[in-house]
């Protein structure tokens, strides 16, 4: 095996979850040119990624507010470019790791002829949206999803996820952040899904409550609104980090985090960081995105993440530093 592609192009944590099985096709066939298709929001992850050799970036035919250069004609000419560029590469092999079906992802990969093509397919892919997968079909971890379809891979005992924060970056951040009193805890508070979503209220009182004990670092992405009450909150700084590389060198100044399922949770995992996840009663949800590699507590409480209470939370973050300091001793 020559020349490895890879195509991830949905989000940001779903590629955090495919580092592994990048590390273990490096391991497997470690003279090969490993390539990942990405998009330019997840592209980052991969970042000083020894595992990897070149990162492209996909080019979207109609979402075309997400491509390098926006416009019909330049979506056009840039993405036969980019399947021609491609295919004289003459890849041996190209995954789509996505334990679903990626319609966008197989399309593309049709057009680059390559002889072996592996994804999961009508039989063989989880759907959480499809009642029928969720009450017949296994459940797995996203990050095992490719390993079914590359059956040469050993799966490996423990996942490790993986990311390479830029070392200038986490200078800067040190710098800015100063020197800690006390442990750091980071709220990511931001989420665009309902159901994952925790009301203003519950964050803040969470916030409040750390803050007697910890230092609290609250990111949240550039757009977000904060009501009133959240300024000059004691041992309360608010983060928006510009870029993807920012934020992961941001949060190596963490000593744990607290997200509802989403990126941060996997990019915690990734960077060594104890989390408590903040996740819906849906075993689809909670059996395939949760943290593995560190320290954690996973919480979920009702249909909606906004049905868990403050005391859960707060008891979840003080049993998880409390264990991880008595670890230190």
């Amino acid at each position: 095996m020559q020349r490895i592609l890879v195509i991830r192009i949905d989000f940001l944590g779903d590629m955090v979850c495919t580092t592994p099985f990048l590390h273990s096709l490096r391991v497997r066939w470690p003279q090969a040119e490993i390539h990942v298709l990405a998009n330019k929001y997840n592209a980052p992850v991969l970042d000083n990624n020894p595992d990897v050799n070149v990162v492209h970036q996909y080019i979207y035919s109609k979402n075309r507010s997400k491509n390098p250069r926006e416009g019909f004609f330049n979506s056009l000419t840039d993405r036969l470019c980019l399947i021609l560029r491609l295919r004289k590469i003459k890849f041996d092999l190209v995954v789509i790791p996505n334990g679903g079906m990626n319609k966008n992802a197989i399309n593309f990969a049709k057009q680059l002829n390559v002889p072996d093509c592996r994804w999961h397919n009508a039989d063989t892919e989880f759907d959480d949206r499809k009642r029928s997968h969720v009450e017949t079909r296994p459940m797995m971890h996203e990050a095992l999803s490719g390993y079914k379809l590359v059956p040469e891979l050993a799966i490996p005992e423990v996942l490790s996820l993986r990311v390479y924060p830029h070392s200038d970056l986490k200078i800067k951040w040190h710098n800015l952040f100063r020197d800690k009193q006390r442990c750091r805890v980071g709220l990511f508070v931001s989420n665009n899904s309902y159901e994952r979503s925790w009301d203003w209220d519950k964050w803040k009182s969470l916030a409040d409550a750390l803050a007697v004990f910890y230092e609290v670092v609250v990111f949240h992405s550039p757009e977000e609104i904060f009501p009133e009450g959240w300024d000059n909150m004691a041992n309360v700084c608010r983060v928006s980090t510009p870029t993807l590389p920012d934020l992961t060198a941001a949060m190596t100044h963490l000593q744990l985090t607290v997200s509802a399922d989403s990126a941060p949770v996997h990019l915690s995992c990734a960077l060594n960081i104890p989390v408590v996840a903040l996740f819906e009663s849906r075993p689809e949800k909670y059996l395939r995105w949760y943290p593995v590699g560190v320290r954690n507590i996973m919480i979920h409480e009702g249909k909606r993440v906004n049905d868990i209470s403050v005391s859960s939370v707060l008891t979840a973050v003080k049993k998880v530093l409390d264990e991880a300091k008595s670890d230190e001793v």
